[in-house]
């Protein structure tokens, strides 16, 4: 096979690796540094989908398939609770849902959620990490627990978030000239 073609496929899988990493870190420092209290609702949510899934993952006894792992070494390696495909699935659920809640559709967020939710399923089953069943499995239970995350916490997404710089009406605003 074509050097080029393994290379990016290698580039993808890896960003796919550090995706949920990076929603989970992108969505901290945005409720940080910009003291959105939405960021930090999606933030529980997130750990609320690991935590549904470590129960879960507890309870039937699963293997962790090396293939999976985020990080990895000659004798241990360690995977994230939820699956991959599921994180991506669930973010994707709770922004269409409060598109269509809110009946602003975004036509940017809608392709690259979608785009992403695909990438994510292609390269997990590249990887050997799952198979076309359990991406699927995993994509539902994702779109079922975001849909329902979004709905349980519909009041604090549904308020606007006050900007320092929203302090003032254009109408109170003076221009003063030099």
């Amino acid at each position: 096979m074509n050097p080029i073609i393994i290379h990016t496929k290698a580039i993808i899988n890896t960003i796919v690796r550090l995706i949920p990493i990076g929603l989970y870190t992108g969505t901290l420092i945005f409720g940080i540094l910009l003291s959105d209290p939405r960021a930090f609702v999606l933030l529980v949510g997130y750990i609320i989908n690991d935590v549904l899934s470590l129960g879960f993952r507890t309870l039937f006894q699963t293997v962790d398939l090396v293939n999976c792992s985020i990080v990895q070494s000659d004798k241990k390696f360690y995977t994230l609770p939820a699956p991959h495909v599921q994180t991506v699935a669930f973010t994707l659920s709770f922004f269409f849902t409060e598109m269509y809640l809110k009946n602003k559709f975004n036509m940017v967020n809608f392709i690259f959620l979608g785009f992403l939710l695909l990438v994510t399923i292609w390269s997990r089953i590249n990887i050997g990490c799952k198979n076309i069943i359990d991406a699927i499995y995993a994509t539902l239970i994702g779109v079922i627990l975001g849909a329902a995350y979004y709905r349980l916490t519909e009041d604090w997404n549904m308020t606007p978030v006050k900007n320092d710089n929203d302090d003032a009406d254009d109408s109170e605003v003076e221009i003063y000239e030099l």
